[in-house]
């Protein structure tokens, strides 16, 4: 077995989508080794989180004041079976359909599977200023698949929405079916097989829709 780590990572001047209203991540030392006042050199960081940045896991209170909050998802919805919808041929883009999953999944799917959609954007893209502009992105159809077809999670490498729709459609799909949405993933060229073990347990934070999550998958786990 293998454990691949599909997160990206959180550090000063990571990539963050570029809105004036959208805050960065930062790190301010509250103490260091040379103002600890106990002499012993503790250091200590106050760190400036947005949970949207990074590797991070929605859920229904996102989009429905009346939903889940994060810390109120089962944690069984994290971890468990994953099917990986191999799409790396979707380039700058392209649109993420119900037709490509059920022609990339047909043969492994269970209802009651997390799903992760491989498009390999983040090689090509991550750490670009055009990283934001140029993804594949989900369809209302694939989100209909995903519903209809008893997913618990979706998690992904590209982005939720095309880029330049500002409806929410998607988002409003998936979390109104109870779906929560794992984004900002990465490494899933890494993986060797269509099914893998997931785990990608969101920080338990009170009264917030969104949290950081460190994602792994475990390639090779005996079902």
């Amino acid at each position: 077995m293998k454990i691949i780590d599909i997160s990206q990572g959180w550090y000063e001047g990571m990539p963050s989508y570029d809105a004036p209203w959208y805050p960065k991540f930062g790190v301010r030392r509250a103490m260091s080794p040379e103002t600890d006042p106990s002499g012993v050199g503790r250091t200590f960081s106050d760190l400036q989180l947005f949970p949207h940045n990074g590797t991070h896991v929605e859920s229904g209170y996102h989009f429905f004041e009346d939903r889940e909050k994060i810390d109120e998802v089962p944690l069984d919805t994290f971890v468990g079976r994953a099917c990986v919808a191999d799409l790396s041929h979707k380039r700058d883009l392209d649109p993420v359909t119900g037709e490509d999953l059920e022609k990339a999944l047909r043969d492994v799917w269970q209802p009651g599977d997390r799903l992760l959609v491989r498009t390999d954007h983040p090689n090509r893209y991550l750490g670009r200023d055009d990283y934001w502009d140029k993804p594949p992105y989900l369809t209302v159809s694939a989100a209909d698949w995903m519903a209809d077809n008893g997913a618990v999670l979706v998690g992904m490498d590209c982005i939720t929405e095309r880029p330049d729709d500002r409806s929410g459609q998607v988002h409003r799909r998936l979390l109104s079916a109870g779906i929560p949405i794992l984004e900002n993933i990465q490494n899933l060229d890494q993986v060797g097989g269509p099914v893998v073990q997931l785990m990608a347990l969101p920080v338990k934070i009170a009264d917030v829709e969104a949290a950081p999550a460190r994602a792994v998958v475990i390639d090779g786990w005996p079902f």
